[in-house]
């Protein structure tokens, strides 16, 4: 291979399928955070208007089977651990993005696997979706900006 010539194992492990949904996990990873830690620090819950919104999507959320199966398999996928699996993918994500030189192999399946990962946590974690509003564009540009970054 000539230097700077990029394989197409290396070209599929951080092509745009799998940098679409490394964005989105990094976006809901954000989101959830930033909830978490507002909440923790809250005084009074009402005071927090975006959780109505949270708590609307997710009522409609219920009814849907989809949604239901997609919660139980992000549940059950996360070994009961969904924060620290949706931070351990998305960081392996960013780590299979910025090492160009490792196992191709490997990192192609690292990614389209986090890619999955991030893909079923977006769904599952869809009601956090409300809490941004309309700022949810931004985080997405600004995710996906940062994967592009990270993409070497």
């Amino acid at each position: 291979m000539v230097t700077g010539e990029v394989s197409e194992a290396r070209r599929k492990a951080v092509g745009l399928g799998s940098g679409a949904c490394h964005a989105l996990g990094l976006m809901v990873l954000a989101i959830t955070e930033w909830v978490r830690a507002d909440l923790k620090d809250a005084t009074s819950l009402a005071s927090h208007s975006y959780l109505k919104d949270m708590l609307r999507f997710a009522a409609d959320l219920a009814d849907e089977d989809w949604y239901k199966t997609a919660v139980d398999l992000y549940d059950k996928v996360s070994f009961g651990q969904p924060r620290a699996a949706l931070w351990a993918a998305v960081f392996m994500a960013l780590v299979v993005r910025l090492n160009r030189h490792g196992p191709e192999e490997v990192q192609q399946a690292l990614s389209w696997v986090t890619a999955a990962y991030c893909l079923l946590a977006t769904v599952a974690l869809m009601p956090y979706l409300a809490a941004p509003g309309a700022g949810v564009i931004l985080l997405l540009a600004l995710s996906g900006g940062l994967v592009h970054v990270a993409t070497r």
